[in-house]
């Protein structure tokens, strides 16, 4: 600072830096808390759903199992062969899979003619090879073209990782007649890729399904539930580098970057020195459509509204600084410390937005 400046001036300035650093330090804590708590509960939520005996929040438990009933068991498995689209915004996704069932006894079971999807739809399906052995065992394979339905957790895109699963049941059978077993042999094709995506793992596990209804079935007693043996197929995707995340925001940067630059033009040329905020922040805006426009409609804040949020604010700060240095200068001619609230505010904004807008990419990816 500047010998010439008053002591009360001094203040203002040393108070004026640590606000701002004071302000960008609380930024960072709030963005590393939903953030890091959005990651957290994915993972939770990732590991909850291939666990036989758990059950992932917002989800009716299943009813116990039936004891002491004849029922046939059925291997199942499923080897992902590839998967034609992806869609975030349209909520679906299109796998093309081969499905083998395998069981003993009864060759009228026929679990590969009543087998269902849920929360997809089953686009073709061909069987692939079928036959008895004189051991009573019974083998088919079916190769499958379906579009599942699923709602992504977009409160970290770009820099998101998700499960997209498959969920295979029997159409007929419930629990009491019929109940599948994961075959180890289930995998997933190396030639699988997905834009933008690495391929993490792949899991599978068999749980109960309890359906809360009677389907107004006049057989079955009032309030009746019916429970299915439900197999889930999983595989785990995560962003393959923050490419995408730099590309959806350096117009962004670029709006902050030049408003930060406003604080070089002298104080006395208004008009240039608030055009360069003013253009950055419907810029910002504009950048904030075109972001939110991959995205379904949601009302969580996520990892998009943050940057756009924090850019908005900084392009702020630098305006309210700016009018109080141009206050200075033009109105109380007290130049100096025009310049040198305008160098501590650069500076200090400068900082704590690059430091923000580094730890969230770095939170939210790794």
């Amino acid at each position: 600072m500047s010998a010439t400046l008053s002591p009360e001036k001094k203040s203002f300035l040393k108070y004026w830096a640590i606000g701002i650093s004071i302000i960008y330090i609380l930024i960072a804590i709030l963005v590393v808390y939903i953030v890091q708590g959005e990651k957290s509960f994915s993972n939770k939520n990732h590991a909850l759903r291939m666990d036989p005996n758990a059950v992932e929040p917002g989800k009716t438990p299943p009813d116990p199992l039936p004891k002491n009933t004849d029922f046939k068991t059925v291997n199942v498995g499923i080897y992902l062969d590839g998967i034609e689209n992806l869609s975030i915004l349209d909520s679906y996704w299109t796998p093309t899979f081969y499905i083998w069932f395998r069981w003993k006894g009864d060759k009228s079971l026929n679990p590969g003619k009543y087998f269902r999807l849920v929360d997809g739809k089953i686009e073709k399906q061909d069987l692939q090879d079928s036959y008895s052995a004189p051991d009573g065992t019974n083998y088919e394979l079916y190769k499958v073209v379906a579009k599942v339905s699923k709602f992504f957790n977009t409160t970290r895109v770009p820099l998101d990782d998700h499960m997209l699963n498959i969920y295979i049941e029997d159409s007929t059978n419930d629990v009491r007649k019929m109940r599948y077993v994961a075959d180890s042999s289930s995998g997933i094709s190396s030639r699988v890729k997905i834009p933008g995506y690495n391929i993490t793992g792949m899991s599978t596990v068999v749980k109960p399904h309890t359906y809360k209804t009677s389907y107004g079935d006049p057989r079955v007693a009032e309030g009746a539930r019916t429970t299915f043996s439900e197999y889930n197929y999983g595989v785990t995707i995560k962003r393959n580098n923050i490419g995408v995340f730099l590309k959806l925001f350096v117009g962004l940067y670029a709006g902050v970057l030049l408003t930060i630059c406003s604080f070089y033009i002298h104080p006395s040329d208004t008009g240039s020195r608030f055009a360069l905020p003013s253009a950055s922040y419907f810029g910002v805006i504009a950048n904030a459509y075109m972001t939110t426009s991959l995205l379904p409609p949601s009302g969580y804040f996520g990892l998009a509204d943050l940057v756009t949020s924090i850019g908005l604010f900084t392009i702020t700060l630098c305006v309210i600084a700016s009018l109080i240095s141009v206050y200075c200068f033009l109105q109380k001619n007290e130049k100096e410390f025009s310049r040198q609230v305008d160098k501590v505010s650069r500076r200090y904004i400068t900082v704590g937005f690059i430091a923000v807008n580094i730890l969230l990419p770095v939170c939210a990816f790794y």
